[in-house]
């Protein structure tokens, strides 16, 4: 709860100096053509800025062209921001994240591995670095390597989204795609009202238990889309199969989980289990097996996805 707040209140401050930084910027949202050319200039003329950061400053004398993200939800960041980096972390781990993994198509992007390769890195000749505060022991090295901001992990993917688009010289891209997203966002909530009654969870399922999320990770479907939580679940954290099935759920969203998910699938997995289709959801056909397991995280493309997927079950009472 303390590291929580603390790397919230730092995020404000890091915010801020993304703002001061950035003074006297106009960058455009630019699609193609004139108006992409006109948002690469407007940026331009915007930098140098300074990027106050987990770390200290970093001044950012250009805008960068080669950006590596030695961490996956960046990497997810950067391609909302349609920012193709020229090396990033997880890309064998694509399979689980599918949404994006079709973004990436035809992309060539370093694979800097599951635990990130310095070398890797280094022979990406990136012009910035962006990276979590899980690497913040290694940010002389980082530094070394180019011009390198340290942004602490949270669950308020939506001000790292803007983090990262201050440092890179998209605001206005991410501005955009904030925008898109609270318009369905609300869309989606009024046409929901008629299920604000029924309990819905959000689960990863790695064979064994069933692993649910707090509050601030799945804001984006109980405080956004005004569904119902299940009691018991609003902190997160494991429950076996028993457990869950005394909650009696009426609508279970589930993924596989990504760190080790199973061959088989979860779906198969469950369907001869005489507890699990004891349950109502299974029951009523209530179930949504998804197989992009970043609607669960804080990435943004994940998150626009998630409420879809959303919309798509429980639109039709």
């Amino acid at each position: 709860m303390y590291r929580r707040t603390w790397l919230s209140l730092l995020l404000l401050v890091v915010m801020a100096g993304v703002i001061a930084g950035c003074t006297g910027s106009n960058p455009g949202t630019g699609a193609s053509g004139d108006q992409k050319k006109s948002e690469g200039t407007a940026a331009q003329a915007s930098f140098p800025r300074t990027i106050k950061h987990f770390k200290g400053e970093t001044v950012i004398k250009e805008r960068p062209v080669k950006i590596a993200a030695p961490y996956i939800t960046y990497l997810d960041n950067l391609v909302v921001l349609d920012e193709i980096p020229v090396a990033a972390q997880g890309m064998a781990m694509m399979s689980t994240f599918p949404n994006l993994q079709k973004k990436l198509e035809g992309k060539s992007v370093i694979d800097l591995g599951k635990e990130v390769s310095m070398e890797k890195l280094l022979a990406s000749q990136p012009d910035l670095i962006i990276a979590s505060d899980d690497m913040a022991d290694k940010y002389e090295q980082l530094s070394q390597i180019a011009p390198t901001v340290i942004f602490p992990y949270t669950e308020d993917w939506k001000g790292t989204l803007q983090l990262i688009a201050g440092a890179i010289g998209k605001e206005e891209k991410a501005a955009a795609f904030l925008a898109e997203f609270e318009r369905k966002a609300k869309e989606y909530k009024a046409k929901l009202a008629s299920r604000s009654g029924e309990t819905v969870l959000f689960a990863m399922y790695g064979g064994k238990e069933f692993i649910t999320f707090n509050e601030e990770r799945v804001a984006a479907f109980y405080k956004e889309l005004g569904l119902k939580p299940v009691p018991g679940t609003e902190k997160g954290g494991s429950l076996s199969l028993e457990t869950l099935a005394t909650m009696n759920p009426d609508h279970i969203f589930i993924v596989n989980n990504w760190a080790s998910p199973i061959k088989k699938g979860v779906k198969e997995t469950l369907k001869e289990n005489t507890i699990w289709n004891g349950m109502k959801a299974p029951k009523s056909n209530h179930v949504y097996y998804l197989e992009d397991t970043s609607i669960l995280g804080p990435m943004p493309l994940g998150k626009m996805i998630a409420i879809e997927e959303v919309m798509k079950a429980m639109g039709n009472p």
